[in-house]
């Protein structure tokens, strides 16, 4: 795990924040109005105190009527803050989700390969609704606590300076020791981020390759090591319950401790014998039951925030990735090619965090060139692609234009087959007639095993097609060629099939795409007539990579 910078995540986590800033003022504003409200209402409680117990009567109807509407627009105003924070996380969860759907847009492949499903998953369930603890409860809170304790020393103070002054004094003990105990929080947050993410990742693994794993005798061992991701979730877990549980307990005690004290200065100065600390004049029943029931709401508010400052951890935790998506641009900031031609110099294409990771001389690309990338596993030639497509953070002392990847193909190592039909893999939701789809099945030479089916078109691949490796990569070029790209890009389409496979796979592809412009990234040996170019990735050092270009007849 790369080491993360707390003041950094915490500016980019309040300029994310400020669409949410009008929303947040409302939930802020809704919660001082109840505070008042039951102010109100503790005020008239007291008053009906003093006349029911010290002057034996019965309390005026008009403060009854007062308290019954001060406890009704006490309820009104907390559905009303209720209603405000469900429509702030909701605009919260929009604003993150729409972010990265706009990535995942824009920066689809280059994403997909840097993250794992388990990790997308998580984004989604597991690191937005942090986001939402942290906007929601904890920025709001923050501003609430700082309001309502001065409210509460404005009515004290006036009563019994001595009181205001121990709540005064007492005050800093709370956010003091909440940020004590909460200091290795994020981290133990991050660590649980991850743990949620590693042993989701083994279980969703586990399952697609469990045929596999049965065949190979394999199912033992790898519970084990379920077990051990499971055990390591576990004991993350309980390190962070125990942090909250630590921080709520110490500050419930510091909190019991000043309230008790309070108690103890207003119980002695009704009795007479504490006599200052009430500006001169006598403490009675209906100044000193206001002054305690005033007193657990000044540390109420602290104690929530107090609570709600693990969502600040969590939120860390949660924005580390996040933060690295959401900080891509959403327009790619070049030129986008309008005649699939392109010509770098001196180019680098650069790592997330901003360092070299292609270093590029030259480059030439023109349309109906047939280029041949080569390189050692890891040179970076599937990050080339991307970057040519703008996915990739460019940089150049000159503007630079990049492949409209809308106008692409692409066909990697494993076919991408949804869980669909035959139509549904070959037309992704786009309307095609039955005559266009037989048109290049027939094309892949994969009709005669469709018409064979009860179903033809419509059968179902479910999560394991019935298909073998080739056929599955038939199938996806047989949906390249429906989509008709000028541009294809083909990352060792050929890696994990047998000889046999190969061979017959790479000819097919040769001869359906020789009018085409293509990229074809490939370990292997291939026919260099198919090709008009080589480029080649030279590894050298594992960032920093010069890239040569060789061209041929």
């Amino acid at each position: 795990m790369k080491p993360s910078n707390d003041p950094q995540l915490m500016q980019w986590l309040r300029q994310q924040g400020r669409p949410f800033q009008s929303a947040t003022r409302k939930v802020i504003l809704a919660a001082v109005l109840q505070f008042m409200v039951q102010l109100a209402s503790l005020y008239l409680i007291a008053i009906i105190a003093q006349t029911l117990i010290i002057q034996q009567q019965r309390p005026s109807a008009s403060i009854v009527g007062g308290l019954i509407l001060c406890l009704a627009g006490q309820l009104l105003f907390n559905q009303l803050k209720a209603h405000q924070q469900t429509l702030l996380r909701r605009q919260i969860t929009q604003h993150f989700q729409q972010a990265l759907h706009q990535r995942l847009q824009q920066y689809s492949l280059a994403l997909s390969r840097s993250h794992t499903n388990a990790s997308w998953q998580a984004f989604f369930l597991k690191r937005i609704p942090a986001l939402q603890g942290y906007y929601c409860d904890y920025l709001s809170q923050q501003r609430i606590a700082s309001i309502i304790p001065v409210i509460v020393l404005a009515a004290v103070m006036p009563l019994s300076w001595l009181a205001g002054l121990l709540l005064l004094l007492s005050a800093p003990l709370v956010p003091l020791f909440m940020w004590i105990v909460g200091v290795g929080a994020a981290n133990a947050h991050r660590q649980h981020f991850l743990a949620i993410e590693r042993l989701s990742g083994i279980f969703l693994d586990r399952l697609k390759a469990r045929q596999l794993l049965k065949v190979f005798d394999r199912t033992e061992a790898e519970k084990q090591l379920f077990q051990q991701a499971s055990e390591q979730l576990k004991q993350r877990t309980l390190k962070v319950v125990s942090l909250a549980f630590l921080s709520s307990s110490v500050l419930d005690f510091f909190a019991t401790i000043a309230m008790a004290l309070v108690a103890v200065i207003i119980g002695f100065s009704l009795l007479g014998d504490i006599p200052f600390g009430s500006w001169g004049q006598p403490m009675d029943l209906q100044k000193g039951l206001f002054v305690l029931l005033l007193a657990p709401l000044f540390f109420a508010e602290l104690k929530t925030l107090g609570r709600f400052y693990h969502s600040k951890a969590e939120a860390l935790g949660a924005a580390q990735d996040l933060q690295q998506i959401i900080a891509r641009p959403v327009d790619v900031p070049h030129h986008r090619s309008s005649n699939y031609e392109l010509h770098w110099r001196d180019v680098s294409i650069l790592h997330d965090g901003g360092q070299p990771l292609i270093q590029i001389h030259q480059l030439d690309f023109h349309p109906g060139n047939k280029i041949l990338l080569q390189g050692p596993s890891g040179a970076g030639k599937s990050t080339l692609l991307e970057a040519l497509m703008g996915q990739r953070t460019l940089h150049s002392d000159q503007p630079l234009e990049v492949l409209q990847w809308q106008q692409i193909s692409w066909l990697g190592q494993h076919a991408v087959l949804l869980p669909g039909s035959v139509r549904d893999n070959l037309t992704l939701g786009h309307p095609r007639s039955d005559e266009q789809l037989w048109q290049v099945l027939q094309r892949v030479e994969l009709d005669d095993w469709v018409t064979q089916s009860s179903q033809q078109l419509d059968t179902p691949l479910g999560e394991h097609p019935p298909l073998s490796g080739g056929q599955q990569q038939r199938l996806a070029l047989a949906r390249i060629l429906l989509f008709d790209q000028p541009v294809i890009f083909l990352d060792e389409p050929t890696a994990h099939l047998a000889s046999e496979q190969q061979q017959r796979l790479t000819e097919l592809l040769q001869q359906l795409l020789r009018e085409k412009t293509v990229i074809w990234i490939s370990h292997r040996p291939l026919d260099q007539d198919f090709f008009t170019h080589r480029w080649t990735l030279d590894a050298g050092q594992r960032v920093f990579i010069q890239q040569e270009i060789e061209r041929h007849d």
